[in-house]
Parts: structure tokens; sequence; C-alpha cells
């Protein structure tokens, strides 16, 4: 697994290529923070047991409770819940949206920095590998309907890309 560190705010950014364990985005915010569960649980006053509860999705993450958390990580309440105010999963996706979110606002708080060059390109790859984490999305998507025809099209699809890429 590689990291990139970034110095500013003492945030870390893991590459998108590297695998999504089983992680709630909570918990990858406090990773990406580098910030132990004790210490969030300290500053927005949960007990241990409380954030682990939700983590492992044994209760739901009380409204009051959410806005600190969110608070103290800077983002929006509803990126950590699902409908039923149960922490949400990291998925590929989420990863990448939460690692655009915290490029931006490192840039837009950013003066002059030798580094800043960096981040954007951080931030032009990272969209970039968002696009591609839909198209994948959306592939497999497709490919779960376990429809034949959806599946040959999709094989007939990428022949011909592979064919025109080799061409080029």
């Amino acid at each position: 697994m590689s990291i990139i560190i970034v110095p500013l705010e003492g945030m870390v950014i893991m590459e998108s290529n590297t695998a999504v364990s089983a992680l709630t985005i909570l918990q990858y915010l406090a990773l990406i923070h580098q910030v132990t569960y004790t210490n969030v649980c300290r500053e927005v006053g949960l007990t241990p047991q409380q954030f682990s509860d939700w983590v492992k999705k044994r209760r739901p993450v009380p409204k009051e409770r959410l806005q600190a958390l969110a608070e103290f990580f800077k983002v929006e309440a509803e990126l950590l819940i699902d409908e039923n105010n149960y922490l949400l999963d990291l998925t590929p996706e989420t990863k990448i949206e939460v690692q655009i979110l915290f490029l931006t606002r490192m840039l837009m708080n950013e003066e002059e920095n030798p580094e800043k060059e960096g981040y954007q390109q951080k931030l032009q790859q990272l969209q970039w590998e968002k696009r591609k984490q839909s198209l994948i999305t959306r592939f497999s998507t497709l490919l779960d309907h376990k429809n034949k025809q959806i599946e040959e099209l999709c094989l007939a699809f990428l022949h011909q890309m592979e064919n025109e890429s080799s061409e080029v």
C-alpha cells in the first residue's frame, strides 16, 4: 500500500488504487487526519463504546453527535450516514470524494506554497480516478444483472476499444 504524506494539517492521502478495506467513512476520516478513535471521542464528547457501536452498526448515530463529528472533521453530516443514521461504509467512490474534498479545501486555504502545484496535480488525478471509478461501477452494476446479452455487449465493446487503442 502506498501513502502520500501531505504535510498541511497533518493529513494523509492514500493512493486511490489501494484496496478499500471494511472501513466506514468516519474511520477513514480519522485515518487521513491521523487522529486516534480515542482522540476523536475525547474531542467530541463520546465514549469509545459509542464509537464502536456506530462503527459496528449496532446503533445509529444520534443527530447531535453526528453534527459534532461533522464539525470536528469539517464535512457535511450527510457524508457520514445513510438514511437510517447508520455510518456509511467507505467505497472506492467515497474514498476518492473525501480526498477531493480535502485537497480542494487545502488549495482554497493555501496562499503561496511550493507544494501547491503538487496538490493541484493530485486533485486532477483524483478527478480522473473519480470518473474512472464511476465507469467501473456502472459496468459492474450492469454485469450484476447476470444477463448474457449485457455481458456479450460489454465484452464486444471492450474488445473493440482494446483493438482500437492498439492500432493508435
